[in-house]
C-alpha cells in the first residue's frame, strides 16, 4: 500500500538515500530540510521540499498533508561542534526533534523512526555492545541522542531508535562527522597524501548507507518494532586497515601522513544480532566493495 512519508533531513546524505528508496518502492516521500548541510543535488528525484528550521518553525500546517510515517534523520552530528556550542547541539537535536515529534502526534502520525548513533551513546567498547549494554555517552551529542530516545519512546507514536555506527557511502559530505572513508576518497583522487591521526588502530564499524536505509525501511514496515535497534555490521575494521583498501580500490600507491592523535574512541564496535534475528536483514555490503565503489565516483567528481 502506498504512504505517504515525511524524511526530515531529506536532503542529507542518510535522508536523501532514504527518499530515493521509499520513491522507488512507490512510496510518496516528501522532504523537511533547512539546507544548512543537504544540498539539492542529493535530491535526484522530483520531491515535495519544506525548507524550515524544524526547531524554530510551527509545523502544524505542515502535517495537515496527512503523514502516514516518518523518518528522522534530520540532526546536528558533529561531535566537536556540539562539545563547543552545546546549546546549539541540544536546540537542534532535542528541541527540533520535540517539535517534529509534537506536530507529528498532534496529526495522528502512526509510526516514526528515529535515526540515533551507536558509535556515541556507547563510547568505547571492547567488544561489540548490543542494545543491553549501558550507555556511556561522552559529550552532549551522544547525551542528546539518548536523551532522543527516550523523548521517542515515551511519546504516543509507536516509534523506533537506530542506532547507526559509522555510515559510509555516496553523497557523504568529506568534513562529515565520521566520514573517514569519504575523506581518504577525497585526497586519493586529488593525489593527496592520506592523513591517519596517531597509530592508526583505532577501530569502527564501518557500515554502507544502503544497509542502512533496508534497516529504516524494515522499522517503518514493521509496527512491532519499538524500542532500540542497532545497526552496524558488528565487525571492527582499524584506519590504517581501511586506508590500505581505499589504496588498492584505487588501484594506486599512496603516501600516509601519520598526525599526532586526537584522543578519539580507540575502539567502536556494535552487535546488530537483535536486528539480524528478524529475518528480514543483514549488512550485504563488503566494505571493499563500498571503498571501490567511493573510489570511482570520487574519480569522476574530482575529473569534472
Amino acid at each position: 500500500m502506498k504512504r505517504k512519508i515525511l524524511v526530515t533531513g531529506g536532503a542529507g546524505f542518510i535522508g536523501s538515500h532514504v527518499v530515493d528508496a521509499l520513491v522507488a518502492r512507490g512510496d510518496e516521500a516528501h522532504v523537511l530540510d533547512d539546507l544548512s548541510k543537504g544540498q539539492l543535488a542529493n535530491l535526484a528525484l522530483p520531491v515535495p521540499l519544506y525548507v524550515l528550521d524544524m526547531a524554530g518553525a510551527p509545523l502544524a500546517r505542515l502535517f495537515e498533508a496527512g503523514f502516514d510515517a516518518v523518518v528522522h534523520c534530520a540532526a546536528q552530528t558533529n561531535v566537536m561542534r556540539s562539545l563547543a556550542d552545546p546549546a546549539l547541539d541540544r536546540r537542534i537535536n532535542i528541541d527540533g526533534l520535540r517539535n517534529v515529534l509534537g506536530a507529528a502526534a498532534l496529526a495522528g502520525v502512526r509510526r516514526f523512526v528515529f535515526i540515533s548513533s551507536g558509535g556515541a551513546i556507547y563510547g568505547e567498547t571492547r567488544g561489540a555492545a548490543d542494545e543491553r549494554t549501558p550507555p556511556r555517552p561522552e559529550n552532549p551529542y551522544g547525551r542528546h541522542k539518548l536523551e532522543g530516545e527516550r523523548i521517542v519512546a515515551e511519546a504516543p507514536i509507536a516509534g523506533a531508535s537506530l542506532r547507526l555506527s559509522n555510515v559510509y557511502g555516496p553523497r557523504q559530505r568529506s568534513d562529515a562527522e565520521g566520514g573517514v572513508a569519504s575523506i581518504f576518497a577525497e585526497r586519493m583522487a586529488a593525489g593527496l597524501p592520506l592523513r591517519i591521526f596517531g597509530d592508526g588502530e583505532q577501530q569502527r564499524d564501518f557500515v554502507h548507507v544502503a544497509d542502512v536505509v533496508s534497516a529504516i525501511l524494515l522499522a517503518l514496515d514493521d509496527g512491532g518494532m519499538r524500542g532500540v535497534w542497532n545497526v552496524g555490521t558488528g565487525a571492527a575494521t582499524s584506519v590504517n586497515e581501511l586506508a590500505a583498501l581505499m589504496i588498492e580500490g584505487f588501484g594506486e600507491h599512496a603516501i600516509i601522513e601519520r598526525l599526532p592523535a586526537r584522543g578519539e574512541i580507540r575502539r567502536s564496535c556494535i552487535d546488530v544480532t537483535k536486528l539480524r534475528a528478524t529475518g528480514r536483514w543483514a549488512p550485504e555490503h563488503r566494505l571493499a566493495d563500498g571503498v571501490r565503489e567511493l573510489a570511482r565516483i570520487a574519480v569522476r567528481a574530482y575529473a569534472t
